[in-house]
């Protein structure tokens, strides 16, 4: 499986790091030169970056290096389209694998049932799974009705990667909120457990994201457009869940 290493240029520490990890494991990849937010100008940002989709869909405005982890990551989608991968690992500078993931990659390969996204990082809150099924002795493939957050590990199909550029070509969340509203991108998105990539402590999280300060702080406005932003991803949530088990259903007869 090829492998995307999302990493800033003036991040060499963190570089070194990932690669020395990664060589031990015995997995090559290809470095992605990450977005420095804090260098974007008002008219890069203003490129894919939509004010007007952040005010309709999130709580806040994005800060310069979310906007920046959001390209980064967009860049690998592109690079999978572009170069006609079947899958890839995509992975920011701070995941730390565990040593049984090599083989996980080739049993996620040799998955025969269409998939667009596959989380295989460790989840900031427990997400309980609707289903659940064997990948190999270790690992489970689980389909959630509320996707896990965070965006530090996780592999892309090809079919899952054209439906991501796609739909988004302009964005207004951070790109692991946004991947959570798989209906908006038709996206048959699923997780690992136990989660085999997780942060690393070394690091403590990470600094694509954090280049380039926070856009603003709590307002009125986000006081009152929180609840009902929050009402509104529930209520797709239930829609989706219940259209994909009749699908599900269909399908099987």
């Amino acid at each position: 499986m090829h492998i995307f290493v999302i990493n800033l240029d003036r991040s060499a520490d963190r570089l070194a790091s990932i690669s020395a990890h990664l060589h031990r494991l015995g997995l090559d990849f290809t470095r992605i030169s990450a977005v420095d937010g804090s260098a974007l100008t008002t008219s890069q940002r203003s490129l894919e970056y939509s004010p007007v989709k952040n005010r309709q869909t999130y709580r806040r405005a994005l800060s310069n290096g979310e906007i920046g982890c959001y390209l980064s990551h967009r860049a690998c989608w592109q690079r999978i389209v572009d170069e006609h991968l079947d899958v890839a690992l995509i992975l920011e500078d701070d995941a730390v694998l565990h040593e049984r993931v090599p083989e996980l990659l080739t049993t996620i390969e040799q998955l025969s049932s269409p998939w667009d996204l596959i989380k295989l990082c460790d989840p900031q809150k427990n997400k309980k799974a609707n289903s659940s099924r064997p990948l190999n002795q270790d690992y489970q493939l689980s389909e959630y009705k509320k996707l896990p957050s965070g965006a530090i590990g996780y592999a892309v199909s090809a079919r899952g990667a054209a439906k991501l550029v796609e739909a988004r070509a302009t964005f207004g969340r951070p790109v692991d909120d946004d991947m959570q509203f798989y209906w908006e991108y038709q996206g048959r998105v699923f997780g690992v457990e136990p989660s085999p990539i997780w942060h690393s402590e070394a690091t403590a999280g990470s600094d694509i994201e954090a280049s380039g300060r926070r856009q603003g702080s709590k307002t009125l406005w986000s006081a009152l457009n929180t609840p009902i932003l929050r009402l509104a991803y529930e209520i797709n949530i239930l829609r989706h869940h219940r259209k994909r088990q009749r699908l599900d259903k269909e399908n099987e007869g």
